[in-house]
Order: structure tokens, then sequence, then C-alpha cells
């Protein structure tokens, strides 16, 4: 291969990765946004779940993807028996966060699941990693996991406190606050796993014990085509959903305001 097309097909992975994150921020931000609205635990599980299913997933594979946008000389392979615990892990851990942000947003919540969600990409990207088996082996320089954990721990908070603030519930302007916590948690989890990777040096590898089970192939596949595909669908969904909740609200404010018009027109004597 040359490296012409070697250096196209990782800046195509990598701009996978960055759009599975796009659209895992945009279903969680918003999904949790519409829980936020319920009332009582079965109307706000729902909402909860998806949220928590779409950024766990989208943990999983922006970080599958950006492993294989690496120039490496060999194929990568991960552990079967490690797969599960990579791929349904994140979901489960990402539900806590989802729901005590739909339950409560001041200012110790938001930092808590910040932190937490922190704790859970720097898991799923250092699990990724392990579950290669990379030869001749990984010497973790710790300075720069801490580093991921820092810089993960700064931009989950700040993207959760621009998400559900007050300025992003009412104004002119919450369309771009939303828009800025959805692209604050891309950036996140973007720069989060590339901290990660350059903490195992790659380029030093030689191989990948587990070529043969769980190829990096078939993963990109499902993680580049299929992921963000139902993501995509969910996310038009959920588009469409605010669209008419919306359009309800804005036709109860009319029927609220013309009842009180036509008492004041009733007021004045007929000529």
């Amino acid at each position: 291969m040359s490296l012409t097309s070697t250096s196209d097909s990782s800046l195509l992975l990598w701009l996978m990765a960055a759009l599975v994150s796009l659209l895992a921020a945009y279903l969680f931000v918003g999904w949790v946004r519409r829980a936020q609205v319920r009332r009582g635990w079965r109307e706000v599980l729902k909402p909860t779940l998806l949220a928590a299913a779409a950024l766990g997933v989208g943990m999983a594979s922006s970080m599958v993807l950006a492993l294989s946008a690496e120039a490496l000389s060999f194929p990568l392979g991960y552990r079967w028996v490690m797969l599960p615990a990579l791929v349904l892990g994140p979901i489960v851990a990402c539900i806590p966060a989802a729901w005590f942000l739909a339950r409560r947003q001041n200012w110790w919540t938001v930092g808590g699941c910040g932190l937490w969600l922190a704790v859970v990409a720097i898991a799923v990207q250092t699990g990724w990693i392990l579950a290669a088996g990379l030869r001749p082996g990984i010497h973790w320089r710790f300075e720069l996991i801490a580093a991921a954990g820092a810089l993960a721990t700064v931009g989950f908070i700040a993207s959760l406190w621009l998400a559900y603030s007050d300025a992003s519930s009412h104004g002119a302007s919450k369309i771009l606050w939303r828009v800025g916590a959805a692209a604050l948690m891309v950036l996140t989890l973007v720069a989060g796993q590339e901290v990660v990777i350059s903490s195992v040096a790659l380029l030093t590898q030689v191989g990948s014990i587990y070529q043969r089970q769980a190829s990096s192939t078939w993963l990109c596949l499902v993680a580049g085509a299929l992921v963000p595909t139902v993501m995509a669908a969910l996310a038009l969904d959920l588009s469409l959903r605010n669209r008419a909740d919306r359009h309800r609200r804005s036709r109860s404010d009319i029927k609220l305001v013309l009842p009180q018009r036509r008492k004041r027109r009733s007021n004045y004597p007929a000529r």
C-alpha cells in the first residue's frame, strides 16, 4: 500500500471517529434534555437509557476507528472475550451520569457526572488497547494517561455545563449553547483518545497477538458504517421529536393569548 493511500485511509478513519463522537454527543445531550422534562422514573428511564447507549457505543466505536487510523505495519485484532465488556460496559457505566443529569442540574451534579464520564472514557480507551495484545508489549507513559484524564474531566464538565445551563434552556442563543456543548464533548473524546494512544507508542509495536480473533477490519466496518447510520437515524428522529414539541408549545401559547385579546376587544362599545 502506498504512503498516499495509507494517509488517506487514516484520515478517513479519523474523520469517521469524529463523526461517531459528534452523533453520540448530540444524542446524549438531546435525550438527557428530554428526560429532564419528564415526571416519574418510568418516563425518565427510556430517554436515559437511549442517552447512555448512544454515548457508550460512541466511545467504543470512536476508539476502534482511532486505533485503526494509526499507520501500523501489522493488522490489529482484539480478544473476543473482552468485546462484550468493552461495548456493553460503557453503556452501563453511562447510565448513572444520564440519570443524575436528568433529575438534577446543579453544580455538583454536573461536576460529578463530568468526572465520572471522564473515568469511563479513559477506561474504555485503555481497555481497547489492552484487548489488542500488542507485541512486544506496552510500556505505559502514565503522565500522558494523567494528562488525558485531566483533559477529559475538564472537557466533560465544561460541555455538560454548556448543555444544561440556564442559557442553553432559554433565550435566542440557546441553540448555539447546545451546539457548543456537543462540539466540546466531541473535542474532549477525540483529543483524549489521541493522548491515550500516544501514551503507548504504537509505532514501536510489531504485532497483535489477537489479530486472528476479532479483526479490526470487521470492527471498523461496524463502527464506521453501521453505527453512524443507526445514530444518524436516531438523531433525525430526535430532531423531529424536538420540532414537534416546539410546534405544540407554540400552538398552546397561541390558544392562551387569543381569548385574552377577544376579551379586551369586547370592552369597547359598538359604533
